[in-house]
């Protein structure tokens, strides 16, 4: 038991899923603490009318989001790297579908999260996230590019393809080695 356990706090893609985990619950905690002030019955109808959210999108959140994207595709690329070294098990090939199911639910969890916001001025040269980009390229230019829900889209395509192709990795590496054992 204390193997399986001290394997399981070593997996950097166990750590991993339990970092998104806490992630996603840390958005709805914050997100429930957030008031927003209720808009005038005007503004609202004429919103709802239209088919457009009325809340707006949170600036920290959406940074939050961003750099957990980060995270997890630097991880799972130096996972690669380090993947190649080590004896695969078949307890990791469980782990990296159990990964690519967490992240596929994350993944959805922000869309649906983005789309039912506003996303005016979230990319701006205030947010810290956007401002070295922005400073170098200009505003005008970065902005009509780089809009909120298509550097969320493209994130995920890339760490979709990224998680695709650790799977497919740990899946050759042990037919491979179930091979090379004359299995």
């Amino acid at each position: 038991m204390k193997s399986i356990l001290k394997y399981l706090l070593t997996n950097r893609i166990v750590i991993l899923s339990v970092f998104n985990l806490a992630v996603v619950f840390w958005i709805v905690w914050y997100e429930g603490h957030i008031q927003y002030e209720p808009l005038l019955e005007l503004e609202r109808g004429v919103l709802t009318e239209m088919g457009l959210p009325t809340v707006p999108l949170n600036e920290v959140i959406y940074n939050t989001i961003i750099a957990t994207f980060a995270i997890n595709m630097t991880v799972l690329v130096l996972e690669l790297r380090r993947i190649r070294k080590r004896k695969m098990m078949k307890s990791d090939l469980s782990i990296a579908f159990t990964y690519f199911s967490l992240i596929m639910f994350c993944m959805l969890f922000g869309c649906l999260y983005i789309s039912s916001r506003t996303h005016n001025d979230i990319i701006n040269e205030y947010n810290s996230l956007f401002r070295f980009p922005i400073w170098i390229i200009g505003k005008d230019m970065f902005t009509s590019v780089v809009t909120v829900t298509r550097l969320y889209m493209s994130l995920c395509v890339i760490h979709l393809c990224i998680s695709l192709f650790y799977i497919y990795y740990c899946i050759y590496r042990l037919v491979r080695m179930g091979q090379g054992h004359g299995s």
